[in-house]
């Protein structure tokens, strides 16, 4: 029956009607999602707000919230795992989750001046091999005052969100940012995730921060995790199709060992309230480990089914 009906319709002759359903394409558009524009009051820029809220019954207390750094590369990416996993939370360990993506107008991409101005507290160190001219970094603290006076609020008012399951998520930069977020701000969010963390950016100012973070009102979870092939060349990557000076990088930034190394300095400065976990993505580098290793991030940070 399934080759007569591809037959049937390799031999049927196209319409005019065909050729106007053509032309009616419709853009595909995500169950549940919707996207707003969010100015900040203090510094005047503005930013895309993408949301996905899942189309089940609102628990007692408000679904748990994943707040998404770079929303307009790794939002749709995280919402969909997030609504698909979810259907079977009791199978999956993962409850429906209210997404929030925090991105930018005008990039369907990365926006790497707007990212590198509010991820970082001032210039990458110059040993690391920073990706480009660093005039436009340091607006940190601003961003920081953004997410916790404006878009935390707004989030909670509108959707009556679970104040106490509240999840940052971040991959490269983004994920560095987590972490420097952590150590200064801990009790700003209940979950932290970071991927493949930039440390390199200021690996000792993060650490004398972590070294004089204040004590812990309330258990967190960080879960971070890296590509086991982000120190090297991976086994289907060719030597020849990179440079000298991109070896070079991949060796001083030591995306696998700052990242252990860090994870333990957080469990050593907030001791039995944090619980942390690193793991090695065995089958991944920098581009893959966000969809490789999502699902043990969200169990662990705590978007589980409470026990």
């Amino acid at each position: 029956m399934h080759d007569k009906a591809l037959r049937n319709t390799s031999e049927r002759v196209p319409t005019d009607s065909d050729a106007e359903d053509m032309r009616a394409l419709q853009a595909l558009v995500m169950p549940g999602c919707r996207t707003f524009a969010l100015r900040a009051t203090e510094t005047g820029l503005r930013y895309e707000i993408f949301v996905y809220v899942p189309e089940v019954e609102r628990p007692a207390r408000g679904f748990p919230v994943i707040y998404v750094l770079d929303g307009n590369s790794d939002f749709i990416t995280v919402a969909e795992t997030v609504r698909r996993v979810s259907r079977r939370p009791m199978a999956t360990g993962i409850v429906p989750s209210i997404v929030v993506g925090i991105g930018y107008p005008n990039t369907t991409g990365y926006n790497v001046d707007r990212r590198h101005l509010d991820f970082t507290r001032g210039p990458a160190d110059a040993g690391m091999f920073p990706d480009k001219a660093t005039d436009a970094c340091g607006g940190q603290a601003a961003y920081v005052r953004f997410l916790r006076n404006q878009l935390l609020p707004h989030i909670q008012a509108w959707l009556d969100v679970d104040p106490d399951r509240r999840i940052l998520l971040g991959h490269s930069l983004a994920g560095y940012f987590v972490l420097d977020l952590l150590s200064q701000w801990p009790d700003m969010f209940n979950g932290y995730i970071s991927f493949s963390p930039s440390i390199w950016w200021d690996r000792a100012g993060l650490s004398r921060t972590l070294a004089a973070a204040s004590a812990l009102a309330r258990p967190i979870r960080l879960y971070t995790a890296v590509g086991r092939w982000e120190q090297q060349l991976a086994p289907w990557q060719a030597r020849e199709n990179f440079s000298a000076r991109y070896h070079e990088i991949r060796k001083v930034r030591r995306m696998i060992d700052n990242a252990r190394e860090i994870s333990g300095e957080v469990g050593a400065v907030f001791g039995a309230l944090a619980g942390v976990r690193f793991e090695l993505g065995e089958n991944d580098d920098h581009a893959t480990i966000v969809t490789a290793m999502l699902c043990q991030a969200l169990r662990f940070v705590g978007a589980a089914p409470s026990v």
